[in-house]
């Protein structure tokens, strides 16, 4: 049995030019899974809004922190890609949701394969990141016995890894820590609810057990951000970042949250983003700049952001170690 490995993303534009931003954007939005409106009304709300009037900000977002050939996040992605090869010695590609290299470039690269291991690099489950990456790849596996990693939000191996890369990187003056997840729009977790009745009908629904949690984000967030936050020698707060539009999306806003820790006379804060594996737009732009001015524009002094693990040598060491489960799975 000949096996390769998928190292999957979400993706990103092929250059910070308001052109390809401008496609990326049409791309990603265009996804049912991100925008869940009316295939009709989606588009020309994504097409013939959003992305023309987002594009140009955006340009010039990746623009700062495009300080690698293909951009930050498919920079990391691939480290990840070819560090994974060498201690599994499986064939490792890269492949993206949107943009390149694509999904079907990756399947094609493993041509000759007959199991293919596709391992999202995303700790915990929504729609718009698993779901619909895991459908794509389905549609593109034909002839080839395609096995998912699943969510590791919870898994102790990884909850010491994180914990310990903030723990190190935490300056010595650091007073507080903002654990920063990328937020979701309130119909998504409720749509992914299989009992359709558990998510968001009581405050503490996250820690009631059901069996809601296999797929509720914000469940999957609060309990990483619990386990971490109890390894932290400071005080820590929940927040959710990157909202898009007026819809009611998870709370309370990173932005709404950096805000009140300058009001409470909080001076050296620092923010992780434990939603995120690989530094990208939202960790290096939305937090290590837009979150840093705003913060000090307010009274702050200094706002520290925690890199993402990129590839740090335990967190290769922990995918290798679900790589070979999956394969030990399948022999």
């Amino acid at each position: 049995m000949k096996v390769g490995v998928i190292v999957a993303n979400l993706g990103s534009p092929a250059t910070p030019s308001r052109r390809d931003v401008h496609k990326f954007l049409a791309d990603f939005l265009s996804d049912p899974y991100v925008v869940d409106l009316p295939t009709p009304l989606r588009q020309i709300l994504v097409r013939g809004i959003v992305a023309p009037l987002r594009s140009g900000n955006s340009s010039k977002a990746y623009e700062s922190i495009w300080q690698w050939d293909g951009g930050p996040l498919r920079k990391f992605t691939s480290d990840i890609a070819n560090s994974l090869e060498r201690a599994t010695q499986l064939r490792t590609v890269v492949g993206m949701r949107y943009g390149e290299p694509s999904l079907k470039s990756a399947f094609d690269a493993l041509t000759g394969c007959t199991k293919v291991i596709l391992l999202p690099i995303y700790p915990q489950h929504a729609d718009s990141t698993r779901t619909t990456l895991v459908h794509q790849a389905r549609s593109l596996a034909a002839n080839v016995n395609l096995t998912v990693v699943p969510p590791f939000y919870n898994h102790d191996r990884y909850v010491e890894i994180l914990s310990r890369q903030i723990v190190r990187e935490l300056h010595e003056d650091i007073e507080h820590v903002v654990l920063s997840f990328h937020s979701l729009p309130l119909r998504h977790i409720t749509k992914a609810d299989p009992t359709g009745k558990h998510c968001l009908t009581a405050i503490d629904c996250c820690e009631v057990e059901s069996q809601a949690h296999e797929t509720c984000y914000r469940h999957q967030c609060l309990w990483t951000a619990k386990a971490v936050g109890t390894r932290l020698r400071v005080p820590y707060s929940v927040a959710f970042q990157s909202r898009l539009g007026r819809l009611a999306w998870l709370e309370p806003s990173t932005a709404e949250t950096i805000a009140s820790m300058a009001k409470k006379g909080f001076r050296r804060i620092a923010v992780a983003c434990p939603a995120f594996t690989v530094d990208n737009l939202e960790t290096l732009e939305e937090i290590g700049i837009q979150a840093k001015q705003q913060f000090e524009s307010q009274g702050g002094e200094k706002l520290q952001l925690i890199p993402c693990l990129n590839s740090e040598p335990d967190w290769i060491e922990f995918l290798s170690m679900l790589v070979r489960k999956q394969v030990e799975a399948g022999s």
